[in-house]
C-alpha cells in the first residue's frame, strides 16, 4: 500500500497546523503499514492514537480559525465532525466485527480524507489568513 507523502503542496502556511497534518499523515500511514494488515490490536491502537491526536488537532486548528474569525468556519467545523463521526464508527464496526475491518479499508478512507481536506479546505483557511 502506498503511503501519504507530505509536500510542500499540502503547507497551510501556520506551522503548529502544518507539523499537525504531518502528525496526522504519519498515524495515518500506520494504518496501511503491513504490521496493521496482519494484527487487530495493532488496528485498534492506532485508531485510538488517531481519534485522541484528531480531537487535539482540531481543537487548535478551530481556535486559529476563530481567532481569524474564518467566514466558513461553521461549515469547516462540521466537516471536522463528520470525519471524527467516521473514525469514531470505524472503531466501533471493529470492536463489534473484529476480523472483518483492515488497515487497508481505514487507510483509504482517511488518506483520502485527510488529503482532500488539507489541499482543499485546509489551504483556503491558511490563504485567508496570510490575508489578515
Amino acid at each position: 500500500m502506498d503511503s501519504i507523502q507530505w509536500s510542500r503542496w499540502m503547507s497551510v502556511g501556520i506551522e503548529e497546523l502544518d507539523e499537525d497534518h504531518r502528525v496526522l499523515v504519519d498515524i495515518v500511514n500506520k494504518l496501511g503499514a503491513d504490521e496493521s494488515r496482519s494484527s487487530p490490536d495493532v488496528i485498534e491502537a492506532i485508531l485510538g492514537e488517531l481519534i485522541h491526536y484528531t480531537k487535539d488537532h482540531f481543537a487548535r486548528e478551530e481556535a486559529h480559525m476563530a481567532q481569524a474569525n474564518y467566514p466558513t468556519f461553521a461549515a469547516h467545523k462540521a466537516l471536522h465532525d463528520t470525519l471524527t463521526r467516521n473514525v469514531e464508527s470505524y472503531r466501533e464496526r471493529f470492536h463489534a466485527q473484529r476480523d472483518t475491518i483492515t488497515g487497508d479499508e481505514v487507510f483509504e478512507f482517511c488518506a483520502d480524507w485527510l488529503g482532500q481536506h488539507i489541499l482543499k479546505e485546509d489551504t483556503r483557511f491558511g490563504a485567508y489568513a496570510a490575508e489578515q
